[in-house]
């Protein structure tokens, strides 16, 4: 792994996951705004076929048809409004495949009550990730929320 054309591949695969996850960020946040089945379809992309995402009690969802259903239905039904950001990753790449961890917050306005004050989310990102057809790609996407 120390010759450069490794090296050089290794850097353009950690360029290429942190693109992942700032699209992640963006098509998840238009998710929560704007839910369409469209917005789903675009965010789904970002996974495998067999790809699974536990978002804690928030549900847990596999497969395109259960990631759909997820970004268009599910996850956005509490949800009028929602940024949230990701930082300090910690990658590791092994060929096609890689891990990774990520700090989140989310600043979100819940749908009800039509009052309801923003809420701050915390927590982490677990997530492993395959390279399929020389794209990366979200295999499985853990959240473990810290609060509240």
């Amino acid at each position: 792994m120390n010759d450069l054309p490794s090296r050089i591949d290794r850097l353009e695969a950690l360029e290429a996951l942190r693109t992942l996850k700032a699209r992640y960020i963006v098509l998840a946040d238009r998710c929560l705004i704007t839910p369409s089945v469209d917005n789903a379809h675009a965010l789904v992309e970002l996974f495998t076929d067999d790809a699974t995402a536990d978002y804690g009690p928030f549900g847990k969802f596999s497969g395109k048809d259960g990631l759909v259903r997820a970004f268009a239905e599910v996850l956005p039904a509490g949800s009028r409004w929602a940024a949230h950001y990701a930082m300090t990753p910690i990658l590791s790449v092994d060929g096609d495949t890689a891990e990774g961890t990520w700090a989140f917050f989310v600043h979100n306005v819940p749908r009800e009550p039509k009052d309801a004050a923003q809420r701050t989310y915390f927590g982490s990102y677990e997530e492993k990730y395959r390279r399929v057809g020389g794209v990366w790609k979200i295999a499985s996407l853990v959240v473990l929320f810290s609060s509240p």
